[in-house]
Order: structure tokens, then sequence, then C-alpha cells
């Protein structure tokens, strides 16, 4: 999005975690950035992991320093606060006197710390944007809602070219290895679907094959999601911590993503505007994007439910998969595509700043 923005007459400096693989990412592509050390975090768990409370506390204050020095040094008629664990950054530079965007990404907790969220964001901030109706919902304060952007995804020229006869029917998944993207549900369902499968032997029943892209790399459930890689090698998935997105796509027969919950998942309008038959819960923000005949939604929490999804992909005809994948294609093309989603944050870009000289013209009266 932001090639896109800066296209439009918008100028970009990044501050990110330093070092970090982001970090250098963004300088590698030539944009401006700078960032420093950061240990703040919103649990008493993810305080406690390394470095420790005791280290977090000391380096937070040089943390904060550093970014203001970062804010005087570019002198920004916005900031663009990506992701709720970016609140404590929003606040500081609004405090400073420059115009804040939190843009969220998550499904907000409902308990006492989502409810403070919601509160200090509505009070502090210049605006709050969310990525679906859903995550909208769960930000809603005092009758106020906030402005939707969704995701987007680029819209391949071609499409999947989707194999007649799949054996092995390979299905695969790209997430975080995480209780909330459902990995345990996704191995669990490779599980049944080759009990089955060998309850079946001779009878004919399509063989499956199953893959997973992402990193076990929240660091409070490392410990359960390294246990459920154990389990998915076990029952034959492979795995891959990192990979090309598109070109594994292009390998599989089916995308499915059992999330439990889902702000809006990048990955699923990957698949969808692939042209892959897709399969998802029916939970947050993927209900949003699969609507009927645009791919398969099953309850959350269900493997059952996963597999027996799968497996009816699986025995359907090419046209009928066909159809399924040209549906989601078409839907990620119509709604959810780039240039939709450039449109709609240059609108809140104009809208802040334009908000911002009115009342500095205001002060000045």
């Amino acid at each position: 999005m932001v090639p896109f923005l800066t296209e439009l007459g918008f100028d970009f400096s990044f501050w990110v975690p330093r070092p970090s693989g982001l970090y250098e990412d963004l300088r590698a592509r030539g944009w401006d950035v700078d960032g420093a050390p950061r240990s703040i975090e919103y649990s008493v768990r993810a305080w406690r992991l390394d470095p420790g409370p005791i280290r977090r506390m000391v380096t937070t204050p040089s943390y904060f320093r550093h970014f203001a020095e970062f804010l005087d040094s570019r002198r920004p008629a916005l900031v663009h606060a990506n992701s709720v664990l970016t609140l404590a950054d929003a606040l500081a530079a609004r405090r400073r006197g420059v115009p804040t965007i939190l843009h969220v990404h998550e499904m907000l907790p409902t308990d006492l710390r989502g409810r403070m969220v919601r509160k200090v964001a509505w009070e502090q901030l210049d605006r709050i944007i969310a990525v679906s109706r859903a995550c909208a919902a769960q930000l809603a304060w005092n009758g106020r809602m906030p402005t939707i952007v969704y995701e987007a995804a680029p819209v391949p020229e071609r499409a999947t070219e989707l194999r007649r006869e799949p054996r092995p029917f390979t299905v695969g998944t790209v997430a975080v290895v995480s209780t909330r993207k459902g990995s345990d549900l996704f191995v669990e369902a490779a599980r049944l679907l080759g009990e089955r499968e060998n309850a079946a032997n001779g009878s004919g029943a399509p063989p499956f094959h199953f893959e997973m892209v992402g990193a076990p790399s929240d660091a409070i459930e490392r410990d359960w999601a390294r246990s459920v890689l154990r389990r998915a090698h076990e029952v034959g998935i492979d795995h891959a911590a990192s990979a090309d997105v598109w070109e594994r796509l292009r390998s599989w027969d089916a995308f499915a993503l059992p999330s439990r919950a889902d702000p809006f998942p990048l990955s699923m309008l990957e698949a969808m505007a692939s042209g892959l038959p897709v399969i998802g819960a029916r939970t947050d923000g993927i209900a949003e994007q699969l609507v009927p005949g645009t791919g398969v939604l099953i309850e959350p929490g269900n493997p059952r439910a996963l597999a027996d999804a799968i497996s009816w992909l699986a025995t359907q005809r090419p046209v009928v998969r066909e159809q399924l994948g040209s549906a989601a294609r078409r839907r990620v093309a119509e709604n959810f595509s780039l240039p939709h989603q450039v449109e709609a944050m240059q609108q809140v870009y104009r809208d802040v700043l334009a908000g911002a000289q009115s009342s500095a013209l205001a002060d000045v009266a």
C-alpha cells in the first residue's frame, strides 16, 4: 500500500524495532527507517519473558527518548501507528502534538484490559481504523465506531491452474503457529483424514497431503506451538517456517484456515486471489471474506468439520472447485484489492490532516 500512497504525494518514514527483520527489510528497500530495541508488552505473562521485567522497565525510557528524537528530526504531519501493540507509541506521538491514527489489526479482548485500551484510544487519538466489521464492533466505544479500511491482496494476472485429478489432494495453510489461528485444528483434521484413508483402504477414497507454512513466533505460546509441530510431523504434515506463499498456493489443491479468532487474515485473501478453493472458520473477519459461493465456511473449533469440508472438496468435480476458486478471486478483485485499500486510507489521511489544520486555525483565532 505504501508505494501507491507515495505516488499520491505522501512521504513515509518508518519507526520499527531495531534490530529486527522488518528493519532490515525496509532498509534494503530504500525507505527512510529508524528504530530502537523495544521491550514494551501489555500483559504480565509477556513482561516476564526475556529479557525480564526489570530489563524491560530499564530500557523503556531510552526507547521513548529515541522515538521523540525520531519525531523531532522528521517532523511528521501525521503518525500512523500500525497495530494495537503500538498504542504506547501512538500516545507518545499524540502528546507531542502530532495527529495520530491507530490502525488495529487484532480482535481486541472484551476484558478490563480491552476496555482500557478502547477508552484511552478514543479519548487520546485522532482516528481509529479497523480492518473489518467484526474488528470494528469490538473497538466501538460510547456509540463511536472506527473507520473500516479492509485489508487487501494483489490479484495475480493468472489464476492458479487447478489439477483435474489431484492425487494426493494437497491442502495448505499459511499462519503463525498459534491457538488463535487454529494450527492444532489443522493438524487434527489431517490426522482424522489419515485414519479415514486407512480405514477405507482400497475403496478409492482420495489420498491427502497437508502442508503448513508459518513459524511458532508467539513467545508466550512457543512451547505449545512446538508440540503442535511435533504432532504435525507425526501425522506426515510438511512444515516450513517461511516460504514463497504465492509459489506454495500454485502447488496446492485447496487452502484452509480454521482460526478461532481472526480479524481479517491476509493469507485467506491471498489464497482467494490465487483462485484456490478455500475453507475458513465462520468467525470474525473470515465470515466477511467468504460469502456464499466463494468458499466453504465451517464452525470454528471443530476439526471434524474441517476434515469433512476437505473431504467434500476433494470429491467434487473439477468444475465445482474451479467455480469456487473463480468466485473467490472475483470477490477479492471487486472488494479487497490494493486500489480499494489505498483509496480508503488516503481518505482517512486527508480527513485527519484537515481536522488538524482546522484545530490549528481555531487555536490561532
